[in-house]
């Protein structure tokens, strides 16, 4: 289920869904998406209130109120999401049309090539995720992304919550690198 599932009651019963089902998967990715206007992180961990318009605990938070813990299953993205934007600031304004899947493995290369592209790295404290800027073709470009250590964020909220697991999305997206499974493998 979409994470904002449980905050449109009118469109989805989760009450009665919970009941229905062995577990819930919670989609807890796409809270910024290609066609954003803005860029921004795709799996906020926190951060809503402050400087996103609403994060994955905000949502968890709602959830928890109609479906036991020991049945969400948080879903987490080897996955962000570049646009070209106006700027290198964090949340800069991204051009109409110009959002892309990036993969975790596109992101290792676009970082592996960093001289190339000019990358410039960052980290949202709040979202608890990094970022990454790189100019080509005169054009300079955004992505939001996970990575190692902000996966390891939202596993140690999972046990924390004492939640029933997690789910990945997409498989393959991470290439041959193994580095995101290995924390995982953690849990």
């Amino acid at each position: 289920m979409y994470a904002s599932a449980s905050n449109n009651k009118q469109l989805w019963d989760v009450p009665r869904i919970s009941r229905a089902v062995d577990y819930v998967v919670v989609m807890a990715y796409d809270f910024h998406r290609r066609g954003s206007s803005q860029a921004g992180p795709v799996a906020p961990l926190f951060g809503g209130k402050n400087k996103w318009d609403t994060d994955i605990h905000q949502h968890l938070v709602e959830y928890l109120k109609y479906v036991p813990r020991e049945k969400v299953v948080l879903g987490l993205p080897f996955y962000g999401y570049g646009w070209q934007t106006e700027s290198r600031s964090p949340q800069a304004n991204s051009f109409p049309n110009t959002g892309f899947t990036a993969t975790y493995q596109s992101v290792q290369e676009i970082l592996a090539d960093k001289k190339r592209n000019q990358v410039q790295t960052g980290w949202d404290d709040h979202a608890l995720c990094p970022y990454l800027s790189y100019i080509e073709d005169d054009k300079i470009y955004m992505i939001y992304y996970e990575d190692v250590t902000s996966i390891s964020y939202k596993l140690e909220y999972v046990k924390q919550l004492n939640l029933a697991g997690i789910a990945i999305w997409a498989l393959g997206y991470e290439g041959q690198n193994r580095d995101l499974w290995d924390v995982v493998a953690k849990l």
